[in-house]
């Protein structure tokens, strides 16, 4: 955004002009392991909230830039095997965390994070058909970056809420997605925008700090501790709200 700002004055005299404005878009978004001990368990509904800029670079193709706020991606995880998959996370009850098996066969965790995304896309656009312009934009890279992270922990015997599991997380990710959408031209200035797009992180959202606990059948010790290597990524559909002044 500061590079945008700091090229304004000398593209605002030329043919391609730069646009800025907001969005308030709502994001289904759903967690995926490729683990063989969890499986999805269902997505969460956030939001995203930031601010968008268009620079035209030719009539039908620009470049688009902006800062976002991502609430509440993630989702939830069944992990068939109980053992310890939050090791070094700040959580209120030590017990959760004590022994090899502290979390049970079943267990769920459903992971509520918020990211401060930097994307920079490529826009393609039609024709103006009187007061609507469709568009396709992609590729759609976002820079992301984990600035909290929130867990439910549930079980048959327990159930906890809003656990601090940041420190289990990674910071750094990267989405890679697209999208397709509609322009429409309040005035010559302000545009409406509405789209919907695909993303999906390049990145392992967890630290694999944790362990799955299997029972031995030579009874001592009483569990088998396995390393959780599992790669969990997160893909958003994003129902794109904008206006572009």
């Amino acid at each position: 955004m500061l590079f945008v700002l700091c090229i304004l004055p000398s593209i605002s005299g030329q043919e391609r002009s730069f646009r800025i404005g907001f969005q308030a878009s709502p994001v289904l978004s759903g967690i995926h392991s490729s683990g063989n001990l969890s499986v999805s368990n269902g997505g969460n509904l956030g939001w995203k909230l930031g601010i968008i800029s268009d620079i035209h670079l030719k009539e039908k193709v620009s470049i688009t830039a902006g800062v976002n706020l991502a609430f509440k991606e993630g989702g939830e995880l069944i992990y068939d095997i109980g053992g310890n998959y939050l090791p070094t996370s700040d959580l209120s009850d030590p017990l959760l965390q004590a022994g090899d098996k502290p979390l049970p066969d079943g267990v769920k965790i459903r992971y509520k994070l918020k990211y401060l995304e930097f994307p920079v896309g490529l826009k393609f656009r039609t024709e103006s058909k009187g007061s609507l312009t469709y568009f396709l934009e992609a590729p759609v890279l976002s820079f992301s970056f984990l600035i909290n992270g929130r867990g439910d922990i549930e079980s048959e015997d327990f159930n906890f809420s809003q656990e601090n599991i940041y420190k289990d997380l990674v910071v750094p990710n990267l989405f890679l997605g697209f999208g397709v959408g509609i322009e429409y031209a309040i005035n010559r200035n302000n545009s409406l925008i509405g789209g919907l797009y695909y993303q999906r992180g390049l990145f392992d959202a967890t630290k694999n700090n944790g362990w799955s606990a299997i029972q031995n059948p030579n009874i001592t010790p009483m569990y088998l501790r396995i390393h959780d290597d599992s790669h969990v990524r997160i893909s958003n559909l994003v129902v794109f709200v904008g206006l572009l002044f």
